[in-house]
């Protein structure tokens, strides 16, 4: 009896501190809730671990062709070997622009070899685009107001017109607000890309449109405004989109392939994610994530695009929340209309063009 008298003690203890012990678990947890993981602030391109909530974005009924093309149509063929390479000049001052050791003396020494580059910058320098209250009569005090890029840009407006691939209105100003956009995209995310590439691959990235425009049938109502859509008519009428015939072009300039692979493959974040295109493209994945943004961005400045055409996880890759106001900040956009209005203005008017 005393023996069982014992047990049921025992028994009871073991009840009543387990019970304790589970009291004490559950105020723990209320007074300690578990904490929320965060958000990975960079994407991962090599797990499957998250899905973009703009998966959406990507389920096209259409897509481009990723492989190269092995030949061009003969008429864009016929196209091509009438224009002209493209200025020496583009290639080294893109190096020299990347150089962190790079100085205003040195570029401008390898600027003024050229008479009719010189004379096309201070005229562009002295415009109304800039508004400056003072004469500038050389190019490097040019530089040392305005900076690499944009003396940059200047020239790759100058060099381009001078083989015969002048834009149109429309063009100039998207390509001008591309550029600015992805010079402070690469200066402001600090993913290693240098400035002066976005310059370039800004200026240059529809290049072939003006080709495209200039000697090749156009549909009778125009292109679309859709980019999806005009890459596809443009492959339709042509046997090539625009993009593609880009980085055909680039490489018969000798550009360096990075650039001209960039140029080819700009659209693509408009059709896969960003951890698609790394697999196959992992050496300009930085580039064409600020390209495509940039892109879409110019062309939502100009209110001719709405809605989402790149997944959030471009945005999150250079370190931008995916909300278009994230790109075009204040910092920026002093400048960007200044772009779309002396781009619409008459060229009387402008003194630039």
């Amino acid at each position: 009896m005393e023996g069982t008298t014992i047990l049921s003690l025992v028994i009871y203890s073991l009840i009543c501190v387990a019970i304790l012990v589970l009291i004490v678990k559950i105020a723990t947890k209320k007074a300690n809730p578990p904490l929320k993981k965060a958000p990975a602030r960079y994407v991962s391109i090599s797990s499957d671990d998250e899905v973009d909530t703009f998966m959406d974005v990507y389920d096209l009924d259409w897509k481009p062709e990723k492989e190269r093309p092995e030949s061009l149509p003969d008429n864009i063929e016929d196209i091509l070997s009438n224009i002209e390479t493209i200025s020496p000049l583009i290639t080294e001052l893109s190096s020299r622009l990347d150089d962190p050791d790079i100085n205003p003396k040195d570029i401008s020494k390898l600027i003024i070899t050229d008479q009719g580059l010189t004379s096309f910058i201070l005229k562009r320098v002295n415009s109304p685009f800039y508004g400056l209250v003072q004469k500038v009569d050389n190019i490097f005090n040019a530089i040392v107001i305005l900076g690499y890029n944009e003396i940059y840009r200047i020239i790759m407006e100058e060099r381009t017109s001078k083989i015969g691939l002048k834009p149109s209105k429309a063009e100039w100003i998207h390509s001008n607000l591309t550029s600015t956009i992805a010079a402070y995209l690469a200066s402001t995310s600090r993913i290693g890309v240098p400035g002066g590439t976005m310059v370039t691959l800004g200026m240059l990235h529809d290049i072939a449109k003006i080709i495209m425009e200039r000697s090749l049938p156009q549909p009778e109502k125009g292109f679309p405004s859709d980019p999806r859509q005009r890459l596809r008519e443009e492959y339709e009428l042509y046997g090539i989109d625009h993009a593609a015939l880009g980085g055909v072009l680039a490489r018969r300039w000798r550009m360096p392939e990075k650039l001209s692979k960039s140029i080819e493959r700009h659209h693509w974040p408009m059709f896969w994610p960003l951890r698609e295109i790394a697999q196959e493209s992992s050496d300009v994945i930085k580039e064409l994530a600020l390209l495509s943004i940039s892109d879409i961005a110019a062309r939502k400045f100009m209110q001719e695009l709405e809605g989402p055409y790149i997944g959030n996880d471009y945005y999150r890759y250079i370190n931008k929340p995916p909300r278009i106001d994230s790109i075009l900040m204040p910092e920026i956009t002093r400048d960007l209309r200044r772009i779309r209005h002396l781009g619409q203005m008459d060229e009387t008017e402008s003194g630039v063009k």
